[in-house]
């Protein structure tokens, strides 16, 4: 799947699943594009047809492969695992909690409720917030025993 529509979600795709593995083709999207045209182009008659397909694609083509490649892009993160998931190789769960969340950001990205600047603002919040949650923080080291010294003698 090729996305030049949206820079944000070429970057998305590029690196959380790599264009490899899109379960959806080009092909398939040429397909329901035709099959959107035509039940449009249906509701006039024989004569007008052309000229209504020739206006759909002046009109809804460009937002249509927007909203289409969007959707493809949830659908194929929705399945993918992030390489350094930290329950990688268990199947009690389908994310881990951050993945969780970034999915949802995601979701309000796609559905246009957050702009792509907000989308990078959050998820770098996301990130940032985990990231100090695993901190050892000075506190936490004090509360741990020491571990006492073997006298080699």
């Amino acid at each position: 799947m090729y996305i030049v529509d949206d820079p944000l979600l070429a970057l998305i795709t590029r690196f959380m699943c790599g264009a490899q593995n899109a379960e959806v083709s080009d092909a398939e999207f040429l397909l329901r594009q035709i099959n959107a045209i035509e039940h449009y182009v249906g509701q006039f008659p024989n004569d007008e047809r052309d000229l209504r397909a020739m206006e759909w694609i002046g009109v809804y083509a460009q937002e249509y492969r927007r909203q289409w490649q969007k959707n493809a892009v949830a659908q194929t993160l929705a399945k993918e695992r992030c390489p350094d998931c930290p329950l990688a190789g268990e199947s009690r769960s389908a994310h881990c909690e951050i993945h969780a969340f970034w999915l949802n950001l995601l979701q309000h990205y796609i559905a246009d409720e957050i702009s792509s600047k907000e989308y990078a603002e959050n998820t770098l919040k996301l990130l940032e917030g985990y990231k100090n949650r695993l901190k050892v923080s000075p506190i936490r080291k004090r509360l741990q025993p020491a571990i006492p010294q073997l006298d080699p003698a």
